[in-house]
Formats: structure tokens, sequence, C-alpha cells
């Protein structure tokens, strides 16, 4: 699968909102839509998403402080 499917597969989660939803369940979803991906390609492709909506630079300051505190606890 090229790095385009991949990212094609990326904005169809993103855009159904599945970024964080059950994997089995995404992973139907997009079979649904696209049968011919397997599983791996779809993890792919979710973590693709996942990559895209924490880009560094579209962060604001204030995600930024609560992820700084997520990452801090303990």
């Amino acid at each position: 699968m090229s790095k385009e499917e991949i990212l094609e597969v990326a904005s169809v989660i993103i855009e159904k909102n599945l970024t964080y939803e059950d994997i089995e369940k995404v992973i139907n979803e997009i079979q649904g839509i696209k049968p011919n991906l397997s599983e791996e390609e779809i993890l792919e492709a979710i973590n693709m998403a996942k990559n895209l909506l924490f880009k560094e630079e579209y962060l604001t300051d204030e995600i930024k402080k609560e992820l700084k505190l997520w990452d801090n606890v303990d």
C-alpha cells in the first residue's frame, strides 16, 4: 500500500472520528469501505491518523499544557 493510500484511509478515519474507537470496530468499518485492505494496513492508517491529529504545529498552548500534565503523571 502506498503512502497516498494510507493517507486516504487515515483521512477517512479522522473524518469519521474513529481514531480512538475500539480497534476491531475501526477495522470492520474500514474493511466495509475498502475490503481489499488488510488489518495491518488499517492499523498503519490508524497510527498515521493519530500522528496527524497530534502534530506539534497543530497543538494550541492549552493542549500542550494538558499533554505535559499527562506526561508528568506517575
